[in-house]
């Protein structure tokens, strides 16, 4: 099974944490995609989430190849916010709003956090 997990909201809270918990445990068995748009793409950049006495996802995304999770950003996403990839904690591919529209398309389940 395909599923497609997107990602639009504030990084900086509990919701990303449940995301990623949500799609690691779901890449056990099913092929994930994790997309990261609009202010979600920030959950990969390089912020300090001690500064904000937060937990950060460093552990989570280092288990990450464990799994069989796809991690995309959106390149407008990241543009307008003034992100590059050398920006990113981690390997993401980057795609066009087109592109992930067709991902979501050829998922059998979408969740939108």
């Amino acid at each position: 099974m395909k599923i497609a997990v997107l990602f639009k909201g504030d990084p900086f809270s509990w919701k990303c944490h449940e995301a990623l918990r949500v799609a690691m445990a779901l890449g056990i068995s099913c092929e994930v995609d994790f997309i990261l748009l609009k202010d979600g793409v920030y959950a990969l950049s390089n912020w300090h989430p001690e500064e904000l006495h937060i937990e950060g996802f460093d552990r989570m995304l280092e288990n990450i190849s464990y799994v069989k999770i796809n991690l995309y950003a959106e390149d407008a996403s990241l543009e307008e916010r003034g992100l590059k990839r050398e920006d990113l904690r981690c390997p993401v591919e980057v795609k066009s709003l087109e592109e992930i529209k067709e991902l979501i398309r050829s998922s059998q389940a979408v969740l939108v956090w």
